[in-house]
């Protein structure tokens, strides 16, 4: 089940991919850095181990 997308979407991101340009400013895990990915994978835990400590406090 594939959805055509419109051509004037198609056009833009061409063009954008044509300049070097990122179609769109979505933040993606895979365009992190791997020290990025970590310190975001480090901040997730101590959020959690915060709330556990919390919750048994």
């Amino acid at each position: 089940m594939n959805r055509q997308q419109s051509a004037i979407f198609q056009k833009d991101a061409l063009a954008a991919h044509a300049h070097g340009e990122r179609a769109d400013d979505r933040v993606s895990l895979l365009r992190l850095s791997a020290g990025e990915r970590l310190l975001g994978a480090v901040a997730v835990l101590a959020l959690l181990w915060a709330a556990v400590y919390w919750a048994l406090s």
